[in-house]
């Protein structure tokens, strides 16, 4: 179904939005700790969930784009995501390359908290 066709059969397009987007809640906020993250299945897709000492909420997908590998198996220094692989580095807030061996970014899933829960939805691009 392409955005001109929509379920209602009216032919007018409907935006996607994040409004729109498919959210899941993935985990409860109290199982991070600053400075932690973990990787889930969401949709098919690995992801992970970064918790910033900071105080941010930050997802994305967990397999890095230089080597077949979960990225939640490696480490969070700051925002910086490191792969356990080779050591390609990632900023976790928007799937920036900051170190080689990678050289395509890391798609960012949207976030947000909820109260007590922590629920992603797709990237919307």
């Amino acid at each position: 179904m392409s955005n001109q066709d929509n379920a209602s059969g009216t032919g007018s397009p409907e935006p996607i939005t994040a409004v729109d987007a498919p959210w899941h809640e993935v985990a409860a906020a109290t199982d991070f700790t600053a400075g932690s993250m973990r990787g889930f299945v969401v949709g098919g897709r690995d992801v992970v969930v970064c918790h910033t000492k900071e105080g941010g909420w930050h997802a994305l997908d967990n397999i890095c784009t230089h080597g077949f590998v979960k990225m939640d198996e490696g480490r969070l220094r700051g925002v910086r995501l490191i792969c356990p692989l080779h050591g390609a580095s990632f900023d976790c807030r928007t799937g920036a390359v900051l170190g080689a061996p990678a050289s395509k970014p890391l798609a960012c899933w949207q976030v947000k908290v909820e109260g007590e829960r922590v629920l992603v939805a797709p990237p919307t691009t």
